[in-house]
């Protein structure tokens, strides 16, 4: 394992070399890889932490293109660090033993993404990580730095992703809540609005013309408003027979008038 891990460095050492003699003399532009990573980590106790590492490069990604990953320990004085994995080619070459068999790829050179997975995190473990990429001819640029914090699952600061996560369920749910009442409340008041009147049929009672009145409609207190000019209907009328005929002794005999106006 330490023999591919030197190897590997020793071909990215070489294509540096090359790439740099290339520059200085004027036969190839040298451009630079931007490196993206989070300023601060909190991880639990016990657990996986994920150490994210984006880049951007103007070149296609090519099969040379590597990714390392350092370590600098907490209250140290070393700048640059030692290297705790290294990947290229493919495969993942892990550095120091205080991270052996913790470290995995967890990137996609394709989709460029550099990030690795640190298994069982320990106190021991909290420092400064740096990322690094290099995709020739992009060689340029500076490693991106993050500080990982390994606390207590009580010591876990509240903007979480999970808490943000739910924060964001919560509002949206919330959202769609006010919006279907709000409606419901819109139909309601449309409804009561456009009610005017009695939505059943106009109905006539009949009544006895008696001597000396008129007959009276039940309607007047129960007038319907509506939009349209009123229909109205045949008018049924009831004449009683006062005659002093004998064969029309309490007849009373109904007379139809059809009063049909139109609209």
């Amino acid at each position: 394992m330490e023999l591919r891990l030197t190897n590997s460095f020793l071909g990215c050492g070489l294509w540096l070399y090359l790439v740099a003699l290339c520059a200085i003399i004027g036969w190839c532009p040298v451009a630079s890889v931007e490196v993206y990573t989070p300023s601060e980590v909190f991880v639990e106790n016990g657990t996986a932490g994920l150490l994210k590492c984006t880049f951007k490069s103007n070149q296609v990604i090519s099969s040379q293109a590597a990714v390392s990953w350092s370590y600098i320990p907490e209250g140290s004085s070393d700048s640059a660090g030692e290297t705790i994995f290294h990947y290229a080619g493919g495969k993942g070459f892990p550095g120091t033993m205080q991270f052996n068999n913790r470290i995995e790829w967890a990137g996609d050179l394709n989709k460029k993404d550099g990030s690795i997975r640190i298994k069982n995190m320990q106190f021991s473990d909290n420092g400064t990580y740096l990322c690094d990429v290099k995709n020739p001819p992009d060689i340029g640029g500076k490693p991106s730095m993050t500080k990982l914090r390994v606390v207590k699952r009580e010591s876990l600061p509240q903007t979480s992703p999970a808490v943000i996560v739910g924060a964001v369920i919560g509002a949206i749910i919330g959202l769609i809540i006010i919006a279907i009442v709000a409606y419901l409340l819109i139909r309601v008041m449309r409804s009561s609005r456009d009610y005017g009147g009695c939505t059943s049929i106009e109905s006539v009672s009949i009544q006895a013309a008696r001597p000396g009145k008129k007959a009276e409609s039940s309607t007047d207190g129960s007038r319907c408003s509506s939009p349209s000019a009123p229909v109205q209907g045949p008018v049924i009328y009831a004449q009683l027979d006062h005659s002093g005929s004998k064969n029309s002794f309490h007849k009373m005999e109904p007379v139809v008038y059809a009063d049909i106006r139109k609209n």
